[in-house]
């Protein structure tokens, strides 16, 4: 006999459940249940899982219901499937408590620690910027509008950010055409470098430029795994770093808010999003740059720093500008 738990009743009722599925996570190679989920039921509905020749822990999947039960502490767990995401955020509270119990560091402060260092100071011996864009919503890419920016140069142990507004997007744009490092971003190539280029007259030469010394995060991680992914989905699995709004059509409504009241407060949450996503981006690399491999769907994509380099640049001209859009709306927040 078990007892059956709902998801609250976990967090309220003193018990194991947790630290006995996140054992199984591990034991899969896996980063969180979501992607255990996504592998655990290749072959099959029914899974056991044994310690010695006892069953220990038992997950089925029926009807788009999800069954786990464990048998140290005989509690079985029903959801839908699509609910999911909530057992995958208490694991995470789980693991970010057991890192602090235990003084062992995030990832998040693990990375900072190396960058202080100077480790990621430089890509292949070139300095780097990273930068994001706010735009207005759009049905066209070469009509939208450039709102603000944010840029983070490393210098020494810092991260030194810079906020670009409307009026200070030439002299930005002409800096990262004769800047010789590398831009990074997310989706940059499709998007962020055109609509910089384009909203200060600048045509396909310029764009072509900024592409060339693009180290586009959302390619690379395209072109090595052949998967699309979002900023804030993959921060959140590797850095455990989330966007502060839920998309930039929220920031485009501050951005209204602050031009018809004035009212600063507007503006400034609006550019905490992007300093936020610009912070997000960076880490990311950092992660890439630390681990030289993504695991996803329990798969292992090992890479180098040149194949990083070289894979996180696209060079199709005409295909990025017929995919611009479904990759900013779409697949990007």
């Amino acid at each position: 006999m078990y007892k059956r738990f709902s998801l609250t009743d976990l967090t309220k009722i003193q018990n194991n459940f947790i630290p006995h599925f996140y054992a199984i996570i591990k034991r899969e190679k896996c980063q969180g249940a979501n992607d255990f989920f996504k592998i655990c039921f290749r072959e099959g509905n029914d899974l056991y899982y044994f310690y010695r020749s006892d069953v220990v822990f038992r997950i089925s999947k029926h009807e788009n219901q999800l069954s786990l039960i464990d048998e140290e502490d005989k509690i079985e767990v029903v959801l839908p499937f699509d609910e999911k995401g909530g057992l995958n955020s208490l694991v995470m509270k789980y693991v970010s408590k057991k890192e602090r119990q235990i003084g062992q560091k995030t990832i998040e402060q693990l990375l900072m620690d190396e960058f202080k260092t100077g480790k990621y100071s430089k890509i292949l011996d070139k300095p780097y910027l990273v930068y994001d864009i706010e735009t207005t919503t759009i049905d066209d890419l070469r009509s939208a509008k450039f709102l603000l920016a944010y840029a983070m140069f490393p210098n020494g142990e810092k991260m030194e950010y810079r906020c670009i507004m409307q009026d200070d997007l030439k002299a930005f744009v002409d800096e990262m055409l004769a800047f010789d490092g590398y831009i990074v971003g997310f989706n940059q190539i499709w998007f962020d470098n055109p609509v910089s280029a384009r909203n200060v007259g600048y045509g396909d030469r310029e764009i072509d430029i900024l592409n060339q010394k693009s180290i586009d995060l959302y390619v690379f991680f395209q072109t090595l795994t052949k998967r699309r992914i979002g900023l804030n989905k993959l921060s959140e699995a590797l850095v455990g770093v989330q966007k502060t709004l839920s998309s930039g059509a929220e920031g485009e409504v501050l951005w209204r808010q602050y031009q018809d009241t004035g009212d600063e407060k507007y503006l400034d949450e609006f550019k905490k999003y992007c300093k936020n996503d610009v912070r997000m981006t960076a880490l990311v690399m950092f992660y890439f740059l630390h681990y030289k491999k993504i695991f996803m769907d329990g798969e292992e994509y090992p890479f180098d720093i040149e194949e990083f380099v070289a894979k996180s640049r696209h060079h199709s001209h005409e295909e990025k500008e017929t995919s611009a859009l479904g990759g900013q709306n779409q697949s990007i927040f």
